[in-house]
């Protein structure tokens, strides 16, 4: 019995989060899909459109973390904190964060709508997404200065996760390509894979520390 109250408590803290995640990505895919029905505009490849709904996906969290900074009550409801004032305390490393967090899925986004016959132009996109890949990493290099030792721990943890996620996933489809068994990964494969470890890797390492459900009961 002493089970069902824990229970309880954790459905009511990812009723919200749920709900707002997953209306806004939602509406976020749905907006950018119906890019390839816009009048003089190329259709999109399958591999565009998945990075383009991964580079939304980090935009999407990006967001949300910009938005608890600025409005920490509000935004103590919706993401992984213990309180509001943990926002607060945190304000400079969680914006940096999103600031680096946002350039890499908006880095994304310009790549896949880049092309030829598409609405950003090779050269051009080429140049925004250095760009943005540059701003990114010098947030995340700032933000450095603000994280501590778990913090510390947990990103090279991460990384290392990825880095294996990004061998053993890229590495076996590069083989079945090389057997000609599948098609080669493109370049923008390489690059969605690259993001989408980060994301599992960062999101391993917090759930074997058990922090994954934190805040009020």
């Amino acid at each position: 019995m002493s089970n069902a109250p824990a229970s309880k408590s954790t459905v009511r803290k990812l009723i919200l989060p749920v709900t707002v995640g997953g209306l806004g990505g939602f509406l976020g895919a749905t907006a950018f899909l119906r890019l390839t029905d816009f009048d003089g505009v190329a259709g999109l490849s399958v591999s565009q459109e998945i990075a383009g709904l991964v580079g939304l996906l980090y935009v999407f969290i990006s967001a949300s973390v910009l938005f608890g900074v600025l409005i920490p009550n509000a935004g103590a409801r919706i993401l992984n904190v213990e309180d509001a004032d943990e926002l607060r305390e945190q304000k400079k490393q969680l914006t940096l964060s999103g600031v680096g967090c946002a350039a890499l899925g908006a880095a994304l986004v310009v790549l896949a709508l880049t092309g030829p016959e598409l609405p950003i132009q090779p050269a051009s996109g080429a140049v925004i997404a250095i760009g943005l890949v540059l701003a990114g990493t010098l947030a995340t290099i700032a933000m450095k200065r603000h994280t501590d030792e778990l913090q510390a721990s947990l990103s090279r943890d991460a990384i290392v996760t990825a880095f294996y996620l990004m061998f053993y996933i890229g590495g076996c489809w590069a083989v079945l390509a090389h057997a000609e068994l599948v098609r080669s990964p493109l370049p923008l494969d390489w690059l969605t894979m690259f993001a989408c470890t980060i994301l599992i890797g960062a999101f391993w390492q917090v759930g074997r520390r058990g922090m994954l459900l934190r805040g009020r009961n």
